[in-house]
């Protein structure tokens, strides 16, 4: 974790600019072409879930403006980001639960898997399931059921620390013209990141759906 200059940050003033407003939140969607992806998991049975949670991740860790937080009032740049998500336990209640990012796709699914079949177990006294108070993570939920055309995220806008990890929420892929479509939403702290960025962080996940062979042969 690396602490910002702000008198020397080429966002000096965008940023305190969305700093003070009473809700800096803004969210953008769009639709992914997950077809590839979804005939990878058919074949060799994997989870489309772990394999989409782990594309993601390693896309929006290349993109800087993602890992920016704000911590005791400060800006900082983390190195790198891990997902915090949703898991429905065996009750049927919402369980959050952190796997540790790492490089290695084999290592990250079957850590992932682990997290998962362990949360599904868990009763949530409090703090959540595999979880931790850093704020190095994203917020991530999987809406399976229904085909998303929109998503809202609570926020407590008095908390800066939590209200600056950015919430990412998919829905159900569906069919649409032959090809499988899925609808993905980003929510961010304007004061850390723009919609350039954001789109750049989609752009970069269906680049690599539509290369998944070199992705994961790059990311053994």
């Amino acid at each position: 974790m690396k602490k910002i200059d702000i008198n020397h940050w080429k966002r000096k003033i965008p940023y305190e600019n969305f700093a003070g407003y009473t809700n800096p939140i803004f969210s953008l969607s769009t639709r992914l072409d997950v077809t590839g992806l979804c005939e990878r998991c058919e074949k060799i049975k994997t989870s489309f879930f772990v394999d989409f949670l782990f594309i993601v991740m390693k896309c929006l860790n290349s993109v800087e403006e993602f890992r920016l937080r704000i911590v005791n009032g400060e800006v900082v740049i983390y190195d790198e980001i891990s997902p915090s998500y949703i898991v429905l336990n065996n009750d049927g209640v919402i369980v959050t639960c952190r796997t540790q990012m790492c490089g290695s796709y084999a290592e990250f699914y079957k850590n992932a898997c682990a997290d998962i079949a362990a949360a599904r177990k868990y009763v949530e006294p409090r703090g959540g399931f595999n979880s931790a108070p850093e704020n190095d993570c994203y917020y991530i939920s999987c809406l399976r059921w229904v085909d998303l055309v929109a998503v809202s995220n609570p926020y407590d806008l008095k908390d800066s620390a939590a209200s600056s990890i950015p919430r990412i929420t998919w829905g159900k892929y569906v069919d649409e013209n032959g090809r499988k479509k899925m609808m993905m939403d980003i929510s961010a702290h304007h004061a850390l990141i723009d919609g350039e960025p954001v789109c750049r962080g989609f752009i970069k996940i269906q680049e690599t759906l539509n290369d998944l062979d070199n992705f994961f042969k790059n990311n053994i």
